[in-house]
């Protein structure tokens, strides 16, 4: 596979999981605290890495010290979940830069799939132990199925 055919595989490549709003996830008002929906992106990016790459091959990622830091996060809140909404994050990658891959995720509530929060977030491919940046075309041009 050719390096710009691969890139467009990636940036066409979109993902959808499903997760269900537990009750330690809100505040008092009875909504997702901001700060939960952090977790909730997180659970996005596991679930689109886990759809490009073959769970065996996330293992050994995981094995060899590969990890995706997370440098910059941009939120913007538009509603919001409450105890027991499904809601949807929406997955994909908006630029492949040298190190780094900036990702765009969505969140719509399942019931109205009105828009909750969307966020970009730029992650840094690293090796843990060392702390050096990784080529991200290199990382995924070996790990693709």
């Amino acid at each position: 596979m050719s390096i710009s055919d691969m890139k467009a595989r990636i940036l066409n490549h979109r993902d959808n999981c499903k997760i269900k709003v537990r009750f330690n996830d809100t505040d008092m008002m009875g909504v997702v605290h901001f700060k939960n929906y952090m977790i909730y992106f997180d659970d996005g990016f596991v679930s689109f890495m886990n759809s490009l790459l073959s769970p065996k091959r996330i293992e050994d990622t995981v094995h060899e010290g590969t990890v995706f830091g997370v440098k910059k996060v941009d939120i913007t809140y538009q509603g919001s979940a409450k105890f027991g909404d499904y809601v949807i994050i929406n997955t994909q990658i908006k630029k492949i830069g040298t190190s780094s891959i900036t990702f765009q995720h969505e969140i719509f509530r399942e019931s109205d799939k009105a828009s909750i929060v969307s966020v970009e977030c730029v992650r840094l491919a690293m090796e843990l132990n060392t702390n050096r940046l990784l080529n991200v075309v290199d990382f995924f041009s070996k790990n693709l199925s």
